[in-house]
């Protein structure tokens, strides 16, 4: 019988801080100021480097690339990591600058071959689809989901519960709780099956529905008009304020 021979040969530079329970597999690479926290798991040919700090109970999967350097910003930017994510093969994180550090939350699950920009800020409970490119200084907040090769370009804003379909361009800040579709894109719809699935009542989807079909029509751009006039009504449900001030906050066009 033949025998199997393993090998095991990983590089944590002198300087690193790594929890006692952390486990690296064979042929990572960790620089001498990351830090990792207790419960992680660096599958094999990992390598998280620059000022990198990681939380607890990550887990890294084959080819992943962490705090990688930012044009020239070497050793200056940072890159902050919560707990509880799950980032795939050949994701590449890379590091923020001396202006701003590069975040992800917690519990969101980053898949294969993904890039997030410098500086750039992941919420909590995000599904990030393969391929998707986030550019520096962009902003995917909580609970966003996108699908396969979406591109979100330099400092725009993904809302909240929102869906981005494949291939979208989010060259202008995604709405919260929307769906869209498109290259430029176009406001297709409520994300109703991810805000049931996140516990949100019929009543609230209900006025989710018709404030949509009100603000855009299947268009790409909020009414100016109908905003202002919804934003008067002192009747609104919280979660269409929500809505109103995020539109608000990112500036409107008539479609």
């Amino acid at each position: 019988m033949a025998k199997v021979f393993q090998f095991q040969f990983s590089v944590v530079e002198k300087g690193a801080k790594i929890a006692p329970n952390v486990k690296i597999g064979p042929f990572c690479y960790i620089g001498p100021d990351v830090e990792i926290a207790a419960g992680c798991v660096l599958d094999s040919n990992v390598t998280i480097v620059g000022r990198t700090t990681v939380g607890k109970n990550n887990r890294f999967f084959p080819m992943s690339v962490i705090g990688a350097a930012f044009d020239g910003e070497e050793d200056k930017g940072r890159c902050i990591i919560g707990e509880g994510n799950s980032i795939r093969e050949h994701v590449v994180i890379y590091s923020g600058t001396t202006r701003k550090p590069t975040r992800i939350g917690q519990d969101n699950l980053i898949m294969i071959a993904c890039q997030v920009g410098s500086g750039a800020t992941i919420g909590d409970h995000d599904i990030i689809a393969n391929c998707t490119h986030i550019s520096d200084d962009a902003v995917i907040e909580d609970y966003v989901r996108t699908s396969a090769f979406s591109f979100v370009d330099k400092k725009m804003r993904v809302g909240a519960y929102a869906f981005t379909a494949g291939y979208v361009q989010v060259t202008r800040d995604v709405p919260p709780y929307s769906m869209v579709q498109g290259s430029p894109f176009r406001v297709r719809g409520v994300n109703t099956h991810n805000l049931k699935a996140c516990g949100f009542g019929e009543q609230d989807i209900r006025a989710l529905k018709k404030v949509f079909r009100e603000l855009f029509n299947g268009k790409g751009f909020a009414d100016a008009e109908v905003l202002a006039a919804l934003s008067k009504n002192r009747k609104t449900p919280q979660v269409v304020k929500v809505l109103l001030k995020a539109l608000k906050n990112q500036g409107t066009k008539k479609g």
